[in-house]
């Protein structure tokens, strides 16, 4: 059968409720009720969508580094009592103290730094000032690594790295300023740690980030999304590229049959496709770069970079691809498709 000769059933087909897409959660509903449309007015015969694969995440075994573990004499402790450095020693000896999570451990190592930086602005005898120095200078070299500690293994922020299995519905912010906020919170605590400005970081807590970032998925959808409309593409567009646009203008029934394809690209994909399109890559532009600076120079980068910047230009030159076809129809047909 010629792939241009429709029956007039199947062009009230396309004009009407696409058949099963209403079971399919919000996004890719509005993808397979367009792409069935699409098949229907051109009779393709489009391949079953599957994913492509995401980078794996490195282990956290792999990530985690020891932090060396300081202490100073008891008696040295207590002499400082009077800068407050005696009361984070006894809460580092005491049974909560000894099995800190990562995040928690970060934020204790920079109150310790903010306490001691004061500390070393008074005088003290020969003995303890030489310990309080050394003390000081360590504690700056290993802060590096709470850092890194924190960023590569706690469960929370790698549950954010993991993809869901869940699209972001058309119109659905809901977590995403939250999800930017802590971000931008968590960057705030890595720049001033960078500036070795301790009274700064130990005013910001991780875990209030790292709490925002457990109550909302926007960031783990988000990335499912990217991956998906770009496994969605790569089944869509081989069947529509290999036709020739120029041969739908020579068909008798031309008229009528691209009627409805300006319509169901009109409709349904500028206005339903390609606008969720927009919001994805809106959303993308403004949490990559975050995520980029907070994991620059690490072992997470490349996998984060193939999640959420690789796909998301993936799926750029594929959309391009697709419309570009639209765009060859419209010169070579010269209907004001895409006008």
């Amino acid at each position: 059968m010629n792939i241009f000769r429709l029956r007039q059933t199947s062009w009230l087909l396309v004009l009407g409720i696409a058949l099963g897409g209403c079971s399919e959660q919000p996004g890719k509903a509005q993808l397979q009720d367009y792409q069935q449309r699409l098949d229907r007015v051109l009779e393709l015969d489009t391949t079953k969508v599957t994913l492509v694969d995401a980078a794996p995440l490195p282990t956290k075994n792999s990530l985690a580094e020891s932090l060396p573990d300081l202490r100073m004499d008891l008696l040295d402790a207590f002499a400082t009592r009077q800068c407050g450095l005696d009361q984070l020693i006894a809460e580092r000896n005491s049974s909560m103290g000894k099995v800190l999570s990562a995040s928690k451990r970060l934020h204790y190592e920079v109150k310790v730094l903010n306490v001691m930086q004061r500390c070393l602005t008074k005088s003290w005898d020969a003995p303890l000032q030489g310990q309080l120095d050394a003390f000081y200078s360590e504690k700056q070299q290993s802060i590096t690594t709470a850092w890194r500690n924190m960023l590569l293994t706690d469960d929370t922020l790698r549950r954010r790295w993991h993809s869901s299995d869940t699209m972001l519905a058309p119109n659905d912010t809901n977590g995403f300023n939250e999800s930017i906020s802590a971000l931008k919170q968590l960057l705030n605590l890595q720049q001033a740690i960078a500036a070795q400005d301790w009274a700064t970081a130990s005013t910001i807590d991780p875990e209030q980030a790292l709490a925002t970032l457990y109550q909302y998925d926007f960031l783990s959808r988000l990335q499912f999304s990217l991956r998906y409309t770009s496994s969605w593409f790569d089944a869509v567009n081989p069947a529509l590229l290999s036709l020739d646009p120029a041969s739908l203008c020579a068909r008798s029934n031309q008229t009528e049959q691209l009627t409805i394809l300006s319509t169901v690209f009109r409709k349904f994909f500028i206005g339903e496709i390609q606008a969720y399109l927009a919001e994805l890559m809106r959303y993308q532009q403004q949490s990559w770069p975050l995520i980029a600076e907070l994991y620059h120079d690490t072992a997470m980068l490349p996998v984060l970079e193939q999640r959420f910047g690789i796909q998301a230009e993936q799926l750029q030159r594929l959309l391009l691809a697709h419309v570009g076809w639209y765009q060859q129809l419209n010169s070579q047909c010269a209907i004001g498709l895409t006008g």
